[in-house]
């Protein structure tokens, strides 16, 4: 009875810890000349939060995003690059203008209507821009800027 009380406390220790160690992942790395810069969904979140409401071409309706501002992460980082080099997890990648990324306060997602971004439903990081809000974005130029599952940012 002993081992089974021993076991179930390590199942529930186990269960109690693994959001934690899950949260603590490197989900993006900014890459920069003379630095990588690794980042947490927990380090994200605690910077400053933007929220988007948009429609996209590729969700039905619009829907309520957020997530740190692409220029608020860039001025953390004491970065002014020309363009950002966004890599998926799939290798699809897109060079999006800084210029662009600023001027429409594009953020890199992690929330869609409350809920945290998972793999399927294109997180954990996607960059949104506001479409709705801008309807000339709302081209194929700027959909491809929208990369989603993003692991990496090369600032150039």
């Amino acid at each position: 009875m002993k081992t089974w009380r021993n076991c179930l406390a390590i199942l529930t220790l186990l269960g109690a810890t693994a959001p934690a160690i899950a949260a603590d992942n490197v989900i993006l790395t900014i890459d920069q000349e003379s630095a990588q810069h690794h980042f947490t969904l927990q380090q994200l979140a605690a910077l400053p939060q933007t929220t988007i409401t948009t429609a996209t071409p590729w969700t039905t309706g619009q829907h309520r995003y957020q997530g740190v501002a692409i220029d608020t992460l860039l001025q953390r980082l004491n970065l002014s690059p020309q363009v950002l080099k966004v890599h998926a997890l799939n290798d699809f990648w897109a060079r999006v203008p800084t210029s662009v990324a600023r001027q429409y306060r594009a953020i890199l997602a992690t929330h869609v209507d409350g809920q945290p971004m998972s793999r399927r439903n294109k997180g954990p990081l996607w960059v949104i821009f506001p479409l709705s809000e801008h309807p000339e974005l709302n081209q194929e130029k700027y959909h491809n800027y929208m990369v989603w599952q993003v692991r990496t940012i090369k600032a150039e």
